[in-house]
């Protein structure tokens, strides 16, 4: 059978309506038959390369601020150090000849304070009224203390030191209280935390890279930029440097590998010296401030460049949620206007199409069109018979799978028949005509045939049964599978 004429079944419905429907444009494109017609069509697609170019650059340059964004940026801001302290109960003798009472009253005190703020360098003078989100201690990994008293009248409480923990709240500065009744000197030390962390150079190194204190990645980056104004790196190998007199005499090598670079460079690296303020307490006053305040330089995060950053991704963002954001409503807009011309424009070719066959065969055109409309209606109807417009056709009956399908049909319908008449149906049935010449037995020889049966035989019975009908395949025009 012609594999061409099998019925569609219900699994192969959705695949013949599938393809039954016209293909669509891709998005945005035109097709090469279209670029074949016009010719101009070719500087659209040009600007459609253009703009992939275009976008890649904008996807990178988002990446690149979203990499910034995750990275803290510092700016430098000015940490104002304040030291003071107060006494209380100290007695203040008449003459110098006068001795202390120790037993009246309670026993003299004073309160060292060690505070500071942020100043904001446009209104420093406001910076009592600007609150800041981070504290006093998070400028520092650790805070000691140091009190010149008499170890034979105070032995205990002369040094004091406070060191960061993770889970411990930041203040806004510290305060210890001492008994006593005489002036102190204090020597308060800070280190200061520093994030990222920076290092002290050896005076070696500094002489060489003109830096004190610096960055693990800065002082590498300047040792890179020493090497290259000097020209150091080995032409043949670009992994070998060249030691000049200064880093000869530093490495004590005259030549390096620069993967080794950060462990030799570690060698003369060391935390930066801490932070000391010497201060004078004092207990003739109830209140005391140092006549001095000290200005450290700290980095804080710009919470200002990550609303700007994240401001800035947001507008140029075409998937943003933002109303107000006008930049990805046109792109969106001119996005579709262009795919409702690229659709006019495939209308527009198919019609021309259609037309142009048309006008080169109209009998053959309207011939295939009408029988893809019938084809097309047999599907979306779900029918399974032969199309009726085929049918018309003499064609149709000269094909293969005819004289196949006739030749069944008569085997069924003869069988049929067969099984009629071995089950005693009084129906008449045609028959194939006995080999020989003269006629059959007519109606009365059958009326007589029965009569004999009922006890009064016009002839003798016959010596043998009647014979079946044979039917041979010659009866009907065709072959088997």
């Amino acid at each position: 059978m012609d594999p061409s004429r099998k019925r569609s079944s219900a699994v192969d419905l959705p695949l013949l309506i599938a393809k039954a429907k016209r293909k669509r444009p891709n998005d945005n494109q035109i097709s090469s038959k279209i670029e074949a017609i016009v010719p101009e069509s070719k500087l659209y697609t040009e600007l459609l390369e253009f703009e992939k170019k275009l976008d890649a650059t904008i996807m990178r340059k988002r990446l690149d601020l979203q990499e910034t964004l995750n990275k803290p940026v510092k700016i430098k801001r000015t940490l104002r150090i304040f030291i003071s302290n107060l006494s209380h109960d100290q007695d203040t003798p008449e003459s110098e000849d006068d001795e202390p009472q120790l037993d009246k009253g309670p026993t003299p005190s004073w309160t060292l304070k060690v505070e500071g703020r942020l100043v904001d360098e446009v209104n420093a003078s406001a910076y009592k009224n600007r609150q800041t989100s981070r504290k006093f201690s998070s400028f520092f990994r650790s805070v000691m203390i140091e009190l010149d008293r008499d170890s034979n009248l105070y032995p205990n409480g002369n040094f004091v030191e406070w060191h960061k923990s993770p889970n411990q709240a930041d203040v806004d500065g510290f305060e210890i209280k001492r008994h006593g009744d005489e002036n102190v000197k204090v020597r308060v030390i800070l280190h200061v935390d520093n994030s990222p962390e920076r290092f002290k150079l050896s005076p070696e190194l500094a002489d060489v890279l003109a830096i004190d204190v610096e960055t693990r990645p800065g002082i590498m980056m300047a040792l890179w930029q020493y090497i290259k104004f000097h020209q150091l790196q080995d032409p043949e190998d670009k992994r070998n440097i060249n030691c000049d007199q200064k880093l000869a005499a530093l490495f004590n090598q005259p030549k390096i590998s620069f993967p080794a670079l950060p462990e030799l460079i570690g060698r003369f690296l060391s935390p930066p010296d801490p932070i000391v303020l010497e201060y004078t307490v004092r207990v003739d006053k109830p209140y005391h401030l140092s006549s001095y305040c000290y200005d450290l330089d700290v980095e804080v995060d710009d919470p200002l460049f990550k609303s700007k950053i994240s401001s800035l991704l947001s507008s140029t963002s075409l998937n943003s949620a933002n109303t107000t954001n006008s930049l990805p409503k046109q792109i969106h807009a001119q996005d579709e206007q262009i795919m409702q011309y690229i659709q006019s424009m495939h209308n527009s070719k198919t019609k021309r199409d259609f037309l142009l066959r048309f006008a080169n065969d109209p009998a053959d055109f309207l011939d295939r069109w009408v029988a893809s409309q019938s084809r097309d209606l047999e599907v979306i109807l779900g029918e399974s018979h032969v199309n009726l417009e085929e049918q018309r056709r003499s064609d149709f009956y000269n094909q293969q799978w005819v004289n196949e399908a006739v030749f069944h049909y008569m085997t069924a319908k003869n069988q049929k028949k067969l099984q009629e008449l071995l089950g005693g149906q009084p129906q008449p049935v045609p028959t194939a005509p006995a080999p020989g010449p003269g006629p059959g037995p007519g109606p009365q020889q059958q009326q007589g045939g029965v009569g004999m049966m009922q006890g009064a035989p016009s002839h003798p019975p016959p010596s043998h049964p009647p014979q079946q009908p044979q039917f041979q395949q010659g009866m009907v025009p065709g072959g088997r599978f």
